[in-house]
């Protein structure tokens, strides 16, 4: 039998460590306006890091960890897009060599960025922080 307290069961009694949802919808507005940069050539990604930067606030609040998240997933991706714009130069030198590398690495970047926020976006409508903002990969 399980334990019963007024009515509902007690494992719904304890919240999570992280259940202050204040500013999650922010971090979820970021998130959303990350992956719309799929669709919109990084417009709506530069609007999400302007957001990210203005409401990052200093204390230990559990959205900071995602605001920094996202700021650091657009300079990410800029820098994979330089990396990428590099290897697509090498097309011409080396026709095969390029279009395998600019291949592997765009459908690498591609996986890379919708996996991050998508991740975020998750973690961010449950009221968690990321483990590990500063984090290259997941978090």
């Amino acid at each position: 039998m399980s334990e019963q307290t007024s009515g509902r069961d007690a494992s719904f009694e304890t919240a999570p460590q992280y259940a202050d949802t204040r500013g999650g919808n922010t971090a979820v507005v970021c998130y959303a306006l990350m992956i719309a940069t799929l669709f919109t050539a990084f417009a709506t990604g530069l609007i999400a890091l302007i957001v990210a930067y203005v409401v990052r606030e200093d204390d230990d609040h559990w959205t900071n960890s995602h605001y920094t998240f996202v700021i650091r997933t657009f300079w990410i991706s800029i820098l994979y897009a330089v990396i990428l714009g590099f290897f697509t130069l090498m097309i011409g030198w080396v026709p095969l060599l390029g279009w395998a590398i600019v291949g592997l690495m765009g459908l690498y970047t591609t996986a890379w960025f919708i996996g991050r926020n998508v991740i975020g976006l998750l973690r961010a409508m449950n009221g968690r922080p990321i483990d590990d903002p500063q984090s290259w990969f997941f978090g």
